[in-house]
């Protein structure tokens, strides 16, 4: 099966038009997987963002104990998308978990189609807004819960490690969007013509 076929066979990317996707086959370049490839490194900075074609892969951050597996990366996933938008440092390392096909679209392409209004650019930057915004907002909320439980069970106080862990994250996830907590909390993502696209600040 041709990498165009695959793509078009993952629900995850049912949205995007058959154009779309041989635009992306034929500006990115195809990469093999195996475990323990390194697609992407942290701390080193970020050039390009990744689409699990086929396989798994895993994110993995660097941690007292050692490492952390954070998320395991299903085919259909795009990895490191703010690395299109932002030249700061990878916040974890991903590698590949299975044997598997991954795609590279550096940020050079990206920008080239993005001057040339490319659809595929645009969906990008829309999807990119979305991520950050449910990432970040995710992120607070989780943390909300676990202080209400704590709050809850006054004997019973959360973990150190599950506690250090979630602000880990928050703080993880902040630091990638260039945004205070404050000005997270001042975000909501809004519909547009009954389609949740992008995010509005809220009116205080």
């Amino acid at each position: 099966m041709s990498v165009l076929a695959a793509l078009r066979a993952l629900p995850a990317l049912r949205e995007y038009s058959d154009a779309e996707l041989a635009v992306l086959v034929t500006a990115a370049v195809e990469q093999r997987m195996s475990p323990g490839t390194v697609l992407c490194r942290e701390g080193e900075v970020g050039r390009s963002c990744f689409l699990v074609v086929s396989g798994e892969a895993e994110v993995v951050r660097a941690a007292a104990e050692g490492e952390r597996v954070l998320a395991t990366i299903a085919p259909g996933t795009f990895i490191g998308q703010i690395a299109l938008v932002d030249r700061g440092p990878r916040s974890a390392t991903v590698r590949g978990r299975t044997e598997g096909v991954t795609l590279e679209l550096s940020r050079d392409v990206f920008e080239r189609l993005l001057s040339a209004c490319s659809p595929l650019a645009l969906r990008f930057q829309e999807c990119i807004a979305v991520a950050g915004i449910r990432q970040l907002r995710a992120a607070t909320g989780g943390l909300a819960r676990l202080l209400a439980q704590a709050e809850a069970r006054r004997s019973v106080a959360p973990g150190p490690a599950r506690g250090g862990e979630m602000l880990s994250y928050i703080q993880t996830a902040a630091t990638e969007w260039g945004v205070s907590l404050d000005d997270l909390d001042a975000v909501e993502v809004v519909a547009l013509d009954g389609v949740e696209a992008r995010g509005a600040r809220r009116r205080r």
